[in-house]
């Protein structure tokens, strides 16, 4: 197993293009080695000394809502014999009375965790002093930019499920001008050799061209589930919608964009359909396709562990003992 610099250690993880590409074969190779290594003994600490975790804490802050990447954090965490303190409620904080968000880091930083995980809506205002930050910070998703970790644990679970990355055809169906799921997988994946398709309404369609324009464009979803390997279905974000005046109808979009049964009956037998969650039932994804076994939604979920796992122990600079 590769060992981790030391320089790795002190850095954030903001932006997919934080991560060399020795970090990334690192963070797959060593998620691959800890879920292997929990189906046979049911623990992963074995992987690393745990006399360097011993007393070691991290900060979980949540100013948006979260289930999977929260939950897997702290189990991932604790997988690893760390402890985590948790700030996710901000009816409950400082923020509730005024206080700003960079504000609210500093007086974390000052209690001096090991690192900081953070899920916020606004990235920009507090960047640079996220990226100065003498402790390391994790993106858990903030504003609309990137999603950093649930690319990373996409990525693993194309290559788990379809054995590679390279060369496979992602079709990301959905929410693409909101989703900072979607930026971080456009730079992820084709860094890692996939070719990218997408099929979105117009009016969902991202902002930025530049960045998509190597990406193919699908005005039918048929044609678009008959190209693909993989399907990635995206949350429509509706909370965001009223922000842009985008009046796209619901009904509109389940008509022209859900994978249904039908859909999955033209997409290839050894395919693979995943979402970033949560999926919206009836809306984005029909319960018949959520059913099928070519879904691995919920792996994908199991895998945030894992991949999490890995991520903590490059951020922490923990050594990964052979086995």
């Amino acid at each position: 197993m590769n060992q981790v610099n030391k320089s790795s250690s002190a850095s954030s993880l903001l932006y997919i293009d934080d991560l060399s590409a020795e970090n990334l074969d690192y963070l797959l190779k060593t998620a691959a080695l800890f879920k292997k290594e929990f189906y046979k003994t049911g623990s992963i600490i074995h992987c690393i000394n745990p006399e360097q975790t011993k007393g070691m804490v991290v900060q979980l802050l949540f100013a948006e809502p979260s289930t999977r990447t929260r939950a897997s954090f702290e189990v991932a965490c604790g997988k690893l014999g760390i402890v985590t303190t948790s700030l996710w409620n901000l009816h409950f904080s400082s923020m509730a009375k005024g206080e700003t968000l960079e504000d609210t880091f500093q007086c974390l930083i000052a209690l001096k965790p090991n690192m900081i995980v953070c899920r916020c809506g606004e990235l920009k205002a507090i960047e640079a002093f996220l990226h100065s930050s003498s402790i390391p910070v994790i993106s858990a998703g903030m504003g609309t930019k990137e999603h950093p970790t649930q690319a990373l644990v996409d990525a693993f679970t194309i290559q788990e499920k379809r054995g590679k990355v390279e060369g496979e055809k992602v079709l990301i169906v959905g929410d693409v001008l909101h989703s900072r799921v979607a930026n971080s997988n456009l730079r992820l994946l084709t860094r890692l050799g996939a070719q990218l398709g997408m099929c979105t309404p117009e009016a969902l369609s991202p902002v930025d061209k530049q960045a998509w324009k190597d990406v193919i464009r699908f005005s039918s979803l048929e044609e678009g589930i008959k190209w693909a390997d993989v399907i990635m279905c995206l949350r429509v974000q509706r909370e965001r919608h009223s922000l842009r005046n985008i009046g796209f109808s619901m009904a509109e979009y389940r008509d022209n964009y859900r994978i249904d049964q039908e859909n999955m009956q033209m997409f290839r037998s050894d395919g693979i359909l995943l979402h970033p969650g949560p999926a919206v039932r009836g809306v984005e994804i029909a319960n018949q396709a959520l059913n099928d076994s070519r879904c691995h939604i919920i792996t994908q979920v199991e895998n945030g562990t894992h991949v999490r796992s890995a991520i903590i122990s490059l951020m922490l600079n923990l050594e990964i003992k052979p086995l």
